[in-house]
């Protein structure tokens, strides 16, 4: 009989991970940037009055930054696919 102990204690999270769809881990992203950045300001604000614009520009250089690094290493990817073959 499998109870929720053995369950648990067969899953290894980095060998077994969670399914779910390709597209709800790329919205996942999102969350995981906003904790980022909300660290990231936290650690290093002075007070907490002005922190909520610094946090969403953080989360937005970091959204944008990231958009452009995987646009860049799609092109290089199509431009080796192209010479390659």
């Amino acid at each position: 009989m499998m109870t929720l102990a053995t369950l648990l204690g067969m899953w290894i999270p980095l060998l077994h991970p969670i399914p779910m769809p390709t597209s709800a881990r790329v919205w996942m992203f999102f969350p995981l940037a906003a904790a980022v950045a909300a660290v990231y300001r936290a650690t290093r604000a002075r007070d907490v009055a002005g922190l909520t614009w610094p946090i969403i520009r953080t989360w937005l250089n970091i959204i944008i930054g990231m958009w452009l690094i995987a646009l860049a290493a799609y092109g290089l990817h199509m431009a080796v696919i192209r010479l390659w073959y």
